[in-house]
């Protein structure tokens, strides 16, 4: 497990950092930097990385080098710590598109949303999605786990929600310790390995949407709500419709909790994250990328390399709507409420989460725009 937080990465740093913000919003595959290192002796100046980003990606080709960078992996089934990315593609090529667990083939990396804030001890983890990338197929998959989940068996620790769980792994085994503990509890409940992750602050949202000169999202059901969740913010009140949102307006979007509950949130969270991807698509944002690299910066942690991450923004770029399949364990019959002791929670059926995973590629396009939509 790499430690993100060091401060000045290299050029190259910051160039798998921007990428980040690329893959995350080509449907929450996240990219960046492993560790990052002082700044060797030559590092290129800030203006270099507008160049330089475009370049890596052009540069990097889309069949496996010659000579891997193996990459860490968080946690896996009788897999080899240090085993590259493109040794798993290799694997994968042999899927076959009936296999009856495709997930045991792909690369699985946990996309965790906290909304730590500096200075704060305790935090939790508000986003908690699995995103498998199915390179042989060309295709992903996304699956949504509420926050609220009990989990009554974890590691050390007395049963407790899921969207804890990173923040004790992390009291335990700092820098990284946080995403393994919870890759080891959804591994158990589901058999779902996963290989990678990457972990967003929510108040970076604020800053890279901003940094992008806001973001563009089609509203498909109203949402009204008073209490501004950026600190000091405004109230939030969309219409059907298409609207800019600013980094504060943003940040309401993807938590508010006011209509729809949790899921409804989880659903939003999603399509937030394909409308950044949408629009970095259609606009210029090089000349951005200084403000979004400090928007990232310190609020950005994963254990994906340079060379992984890149391969992955040249998947993920490729990827039509068609490609991209997913749900959010909302059925009824997947979970159920209740209380543990005084604290609200769902109760989970997990053979059943875990059939439903499997089979991820098996439902609709996640953004099928001819679906009905149910507001709530």
């Amino acid at each position: 497990m790499h430690d993100i937080a060091q401060p000045k990465p290299s050029w190259r740093r910051s160039i798998s950092i921007l990428l980040l913000l690329v893959l995350l919003a080509d449907l929450l595959v996240g990219c960046g930097g492993p560790a990052a290192s002082a700044a060797p002796a030559g590092e290129a100046p800030v203006d270099a990385v507008q160049t330089s980003a475009a370049a890596v990606i052009a540069q990097t080709p889309t069949t496996s080098p010659a000579t891997p960078i193996p990459t860490p992996v968080v946690l896996g089934s009788g897999q080899n710590a240090t085993q590259p990315l493109v040794a798993q593609s290799a694997a994968q090529g042999a899927l076959a598109l009936d296999d009856p667990q495709p997930l045991l083939k792909t690369t699985n990396i946990l996309l965790l949303g906290s909304d730590r804030r500096p200075n704060t001890p305790n935090w939790r983890t508000d986003v908690i999605m699995i995103v498998a990338v199915d390179r042989a197929n060309q295709r992903v998959g996304v699956i949504s786990l509420p926050r609220d989940l009990y989990i009554d068996a974890i590691p050390g620790r007395r049963g407790n929600k899921i969207n804890v769980i990173d923040y004790l792994g992390e009291q335990d085994e700092p820098n990284g310790g946080g995403p393994k503990l919870l890759g080891q509890v959804i591994e158990d409940k589901i058999g779902v390995p996963i290989h990678h992750f990457v972990r967003v602050d929510f108040e970076a949202v604020k800053k890279l949407v901003d940094a992008m000169g806001g973001v563009e999202i089609e509203v498909d059901c109203p949402l009204y709500d008073n209490y501004g969740y950026d600190q000091g913010g405004l109230p939030l009140y969309l219409n059907v419709g298409v609207h800019r949102l600013n980094g504060g307006q943003a940040l309401s979007y993807v938590r508010s909790r006011r209509i729809g509950g949790d899921l409804e949130r989880e659903r939003r969270q999603q399509r937030f994250i394909w409308a950044v991807r949408t629009q970095i698509q259609n606009e210029n944002l090089l000349p951005r990328v200084p403000a979004i690299y400090q928007a990232l910066q310190g609020s950005v942690q994963t254990d994906l390399n340079l060379i992984d991450a890149v391969k992955l923004v040249r998947l993920a770029m490729d990827l039509e709507k068609s490609d991209v399949h997913g749900f959010v364990v909302n059925d009824p019959s997947m979970i159920k409420a209740g209380y543990a002791g005084a604290m609200w929670v769902w109760y989970a059926d997990w053979a059943k989460i875990a059939e439903a995973a499997q089979r991820v590629f098996e439902r609709p396009a996640l953004f099928n725009e001819e679906a009905e939509v149910r507001c709530p």
